[in-house]
């Protein structure tokens, strides 16, 4: 079994994976008190789907980029959890990469080629990321990323597809200030999800595909096999 766990944002969401079944999924809003409540809300969370940590293969984490502090938090949860629980084994995923799965499945329905995500940077800017959809039946990466994260004002959204020569019709919007992103550019593309920020789900599917899968870690460009934060800008702090 994988559980996958994403705090980029204002909520720490759980979900419980069987290969590609979803078993339960949770999402609760983060105050104050995130690294006080992240240990209890995970044996909570497993003690009311009838099983332990003993059950858990892989354990899936949103590495950001996002909220710093719960970045943080969360990593030093995971790893606190894998050195104590041995056999369980780590896949970092980028949590661009994780909201750019959750809305894979209605850009094929309207057979786009391009998923543009977006997460809140708390700077009056937005981290993207531009991923491209692999059609494909084989066993390759659901998305690729063809671009690194960038930080953008949404007025500068325009700017983003001229530089990377985006046409309109072949791209889904997904995440933060979406419809402020549908105001600036006319007919764009922006996903219908109620959840318009990372969420386990989207990490929880991208890290069972990449598992049942057999993919390679290395030949992604968007998982690790270790728990690292994902900073789009300098850290101030070392993760110890």
């Amino acid at each position: 079994m994988i559980i996958a766990i994403e705090t980029s944002t204002s909520d720490l969401s759980l979900t419980l994976l069987n290969k590609n079944s979803i078993l339960s999924h949770i999402s609760i809003p983060i105050k104050n008190e995130l690294s006080e409540i992240i240990v209890p809300t995970i044996k909570r969370f497993l003690k009311d789907n009838l099983i332990s940590f003993d059950d858990i293969s892989f354990l899936a984490v949103g590495c950001g980029p996002g909220s710093f502090t719960g970045i943080r938090a969360i990593i030093s949860t995971a790893l606190g959890i894998t050195v104590s629980k041995s056999h369980i084994k780590s896949i970092g995923i980028n949590s661009l990469a994780g909201l750019a799965m959750s809305a894979i499945q209605e850009a094929k329905i309207m057979k786009l080629k391009y998923i543009i995500s977006s997460i809140d940077s708390k700077k009056d800017d937005l981290f993207l990321q531009l991923f491209k959809i692999n059609y494909t039946k084989n066993k390759l990466s659901p998305i690729v990323a063809i671009s690194n994260i960038d930080t953008i004002k949404i007025e500068k959204l325009n700017n983003y597809f001229a530089i990377h020569n985006l046409i309109l019709t072949e791209v889904l919007f997904v995440g933060h200030k979406s419809n402020m992103a549908k105001n600036i550019i006319k007919n764009l593309n922006v996903s219908n999800n109620s959840t318009q920020h990372p969420d386990s789900l989207g990490v929880g599917k991208l890290a069972s595909c990449i598992i049942s899968n057999k993919i390679s870690i290395n030949k992604t460009n968007y998982a690790f096999e270790k728990f690292k934060p994902i900073y789009a800008r300098a850290a101030q702090i070392n993760l110890k």
